[in-house]
């Protein structure tokens, strides 16, 4: 019987498939190594075959690509006489692939279930000619920084990104790309895909640049491909430790001995703008020297900054919850609306709030956080964990994890929900987002550096480092992320926190 168009093909491909599968192991064989091509789970692949030419232009009647490593042939995509032959692809391949004009193959949405060997084949007058191309599909993820002090008074900056497969190599770099020592650690998740993470302090990144400060570069890749994902923090340690020692109680004492010598003077001869400069610069030094005196007294480590050093929640101006946060919370807060509004919804989350004093206070004093600013991030994003799943996750956003609604698409979320480890890492995201507002607004008081950071942990540092003070809070949710959660704190500072 003799055999014509694309049953000739067809036959051809079998007696083909035939020679070069092993029965056995259902691998195939090739005279040479197919050419590879490395994707991310996720993303759309060319798979190249080989035509340096329009394949209608080369005489090309039909192209046939089959997936052959499994043990029989695959049909993805058919094309005989510029038509597609739907009918005969694969169903998992419906809607997922296109033949470009040199015949190479477009495979959407690729996962590692498409891993394998292809066969593109050329039917050219009686002729097949074959291209096979080996896809290496691999999960890639984002990679994420963190930074928090050691007991050594070092910076100490963390990069980790999680969920990837095979395991990835992960290293941290310096702004001209040499590598840095760092320690770095692997683990195998539940469901097998890799956490990674490189630690490094800025002692190391001094030896390389020459300061504390400079630019890292996190780096994590799947070996042997292309495939990788990079981050960068720029890092400033400007943190000094006071002295300590006895001299902080005569300091005190002659500050308190001036205050009450000179007061009615004062009262009289200054005015009253100064009067407040001078007792606001006196509180500022008393929490100070309170800060040392209590290191001393209960043992606290040399190395854990003070509450004052990303400045005084007492001294940031608020405008508090607005109307729309207001009119959301009718219950509460029906007839008011900013400051008040505010220390209404802080004092509904007080007794859930409680509950996790511990965990609050622990990490607050040891990153150097007031833990009513804490307690009042905690309110604002999962209203003290009442406003969360099951699985932690919140109700209002499934992509957002615990007590400080981090987002998983962003930061690979650490411990449960309600842990110290989670809010350690948000309370350390936030850290990273006070120095961001240092680094790009010298010019901004502590007080209002914090403000911004605040509108950073809801609406990132892209979208507010271009604002003026007065339009951080322009970007956050309801237009008052910052001015509420200031105001909660302020709150929560004199209610158990």
């Amino acid at each position: 019987m003799k055999l014509t168009g694309f049953s000739f093909f067809f036959c051809c491909s079998v007696q083909l498939f035939n020679s070069v599968m092993l029965p056995a192991s259902g691998k195939p064989v090739q005279s040479a190594p197919p050419g590879r091509v490395s994707a991310a789970a996720g993303t759309d692949v060319i798979l190249p075959c080989g035509l340096t030419s329009s394949y209608s232009s080369s005489g090309v009647r039909a192209v046939e690509w089959t997936r052959v490593d499994g043990p029989s042939p695959v049909t993805v995509h058919v094309v005989r006489d510029g038509e597609e032959l739907v009918r005969e692809k694969a169903a998992e391949y419906h809607r997922r692939t296109a033949i470009l004009e040199d015949g190479s193959l477009k495979l959407f949405g690729v996962q590692q279930r498409d891993n394998g060997t292809y066969r593109c084949g050329l039917l050219r007058g009686s002729t097949v000619e074959d291209v096979f191309v080996s896809l290496f599909v691999a999960q890639v993820s984002e990679v994420f920084f963190s930074v928090r002090r050691s007991s050594a008074n070092q910076l100490q900056v963390q990069c980790e990104s999680s969920g990837w497969s095979p395991e990835p190599l992960v290293s941290l770099l310096d702004s001209s790309r040499n590598v840095l020592a760092a320690r770095v650690e692997s683990s195998v998740r539940p469901d097998f895909l890799y956490s990674v993470r490189a630690l490094v302090t800025t002692a190391t990144a001094a030896t390389a640049t020459g300061t504390g400060n400079g630019t890292l570069i996190c780096r994590v890749e799947i070996p042997g491909t292309n495939l990788a994902n990079e981050n960068k923090i720029h890092i400033t340690d400007e943190f000094h430790p006071p002295e300590e020692g006895p001299g902080c109680y005569l300091v005190l004492l002659v500050a308190f001995l001036l205050v009450f010598v000179v007061t009615a003077v004062m009262v009289f001869v200054v005015p009253l703008g100064m009067i407040k400069k001078l007792r606001s610069s006196l509180q500022r030094l008393t929490v100070l020297c309170y800060g040392l005196i209590r290191r001393e007294t209960e043992g606290q480590q040399e190395d854990q900054p003070l509450l004052g050093e990303y400045g005084d929640i007492s001294r940031v101006d608020t405008t508090g919850a607005s109307e729309h946060l207001a009119r959301a919370n009718e219950s509460l807060c029906r007839g008011v609306s900013g400051v008040e509004a505010s220390q209404r919804l802080a004092d509904r989350d007080l007794q859930e709030m409680l509950k996790y004093k511990e965990t609050i206070s622990s990490v607050g004093n040891k990153l150097g956080v007031h833990p009513a600013l804490i307690a009042a991030i905690i309110s604002r994003q999962s209203q003290a964990g009442t406003s969360l799943r099951p699985d932690g996750y919140g109700k209002g956003d499934h992509n957002c994890f615990g007590l400080m609604q981090i987002n998983k698409h962003y930061h690979a979320v650490k411990g449960h929900p309600f842990s110290v480890d989670h809010v350690d890492q948000g309370v350390t995201y936030f850290i990273q987002l006070i120095k961001t507002m240092e680094r790009t607004k010298p010019d901004w008081t502590k007080e209002q550096q914090l403000k911004g950071a605040l509108a950073c942990y809801i609406s990132g540092e892209e979208r507010v480092t271009p604002l003026s003070y007065d339009q951080v809070d322009s970007v956050t949710p309801y237009g008052d992320f910052a001015n509420d959660v200031v105001a909660r704190a302020q709150w929560f500072s004199h209610n158990g926190f």
